[in-house]
């Protein structure tokens, strides 16, 4: 993982609405965007500027599925971010 990319997805991580989102997401996969408006208690236009920062920095993949937009995990990138830590832990 370059260096770019690693401080990108700290600065996503570092928020604690941007975390919870993550764990909504976690836990009911394909989750449209409005029921996410449910869960967590954030604005529609604060909720946006959270979810592009996650989708920006690759943590969270969205999908229009007919009229609604569907959020999910990047597991490619979280396994990139898993296995870095994991190398800082062998260092």
């Amino acid at each position: 993982m370059d260096t770019k990319s690693l401080v990108k997805l700290a600065k996503a991580l570092s928020d604690p609405h941007r975390l919870c989102l993550l764990q909504e997401i976690a836990r009911h996969e394909g989750m449209r965007y409005c029921d996410l408006l449910e869960c967590v208690p954030l604005s529609q236009p604060s909720m946006s500027q959270h979810l592009k920062a996650l989708v920006e920095a690759g943590l969270v993949k969205s999908e229009k599925v007919g009229r609604s937009i569907h959020t999910s995990l990047n597991w490619v990138k979280l396994q990139e971010l898993e296995d870095f830590l994991q190398s800082l832990k062998r260092s």
